[in-house]
């Protein structure tokens, strides 16, 4: 199920997030695949017969060279701990805690809640995040930056990450809550790196990466990241930050790609949603990571063979 799905009776959702202290990933090898699916990164990836477009705006600017760092260990840890904040009026399992939902890109791994068709491989991954408006925010000169939108596989075959370009500086839509698309908002380009939005409840920002085209047979881990931090929106009013409480999770979904019918719902069952977490004035990584359990990997074989950790 997308961050944005609330199908499936109340199904829960993956996660993970982190922030912490840097961890070398020195020794782990990654080859960057630029392969982009052929199915749109703009495919609706919530329960809304809308579609849309990316926001027809300037290309967003280069991402920070120098962010975030979440350790193995923070974000293992994320994936089993409850939000740091919760968003104003919750309704679903994914805004208390992580959950993984498909923990291998194929049918027989979609929950048993899934009224829709199953696949016997899912062929694209389509990358995303969620920013909404927390309980207790009293600022209204505040925005949320983000940047860095990164999607990694662990190869079964060799036991190496790849990198996938599903698009640094994800694009991002407003919905209007619970999940109506509401257009494309006003994310604004940011010279520090990525894109900022404005969360104002009942509105919320939703945002996607470009869809990859995967191996499916070949997926023993993967692994979502993406940094965001708190940013201000009128520089000429006073900068009250430090009264702001916005929440920010990354997930991914699986697609069945390769010339298949989409989802018959009209969204995904979801490869799960991180830890929600805080924004602040630093830079923080909120992450995915979902073993593979049908070929028996586990959260303590990627602890000693993680993924690369900007």
């Amino acid at each position: 199920m997308s961050a944005c799905g609330g199908g499936g009776g109340g199904a829960v959702d993956t996660a993970a997030a982190g922030s912490s202290t840097p961890t070398s990933s020195a020794s782990t090898s990654v080859v960057l695949d630029s392969s982009v699916a052929t199915e749109p990164a703009t495919v609706q990836a919530a329960p809304s017969s809308s579609t849309s477009a990316a926001p027809a705006t300037t290309s967003p600017s280069a991402a920070p060279a120098a962010a975030a760092t979440a350790s193995i260990d923070q974000i293992i840890a994320d994936m089993t701990s409850k939000s740091e904040a919760v968003a104003i009026d919750p309704r679903y399992d994914w805004q208390y805690q992580p959950a993984i939902v498909m923990h291998a890109p194929r049918g027989d791994a979609i929950p048993s809640w899934w009224t829709g068709n199953r696949p016997e491989w899912t062929y694209s991954v389509l990358t995303w995040f969620t920013t909404q408006e927390a309980q207790g925010n009293a600022a209204t000169n505040t925005r949320v930056q983000v940047a860095n939108l990164r999607f990694y596989i662990l190869s079964e075959a060799t036991r190496t990450w790849k990198q996938y370009d599903v698009k640094a500086a994800p694009y991002s839509e407003e919905w209007k809550y619970p999940f109506a698309y509401a257009g494309a908002g006003s994310p604004r380009n940011e010279s520090s790196g990525g894109v900022s939005v404005k969360p104002t409840y009942p509105n919320f920002y939703h945002g996607y990466g470009n869809s990859v085209n995967i191996d499916p047979k070949d997926v023993r881990a993967v692994y979502v990241s993406m940094d965001f931090k708190l940013a201000v929106d009128n520089t000429s009013k006073p900068d009250d930050r430090a009264s702001a409480k916005y929440v920010v999770n990354a997930g991914a979904d699986y697609w069945p790609g390769n010339g298949q019918s989409t989802w018959s719902l009209g969204y995904a069952p979801g490869i799960g949603t991180g830890r929600t977490m805080l924004a602040s004035k630093d830079w923080r990584t909120a992450t995915l990571l979902v073993p593979n359990k049908n070929y028996g990997s586990t959260m303590e074989e990627i602890r000693k063979n993680p993924p690369p950790l900007q």
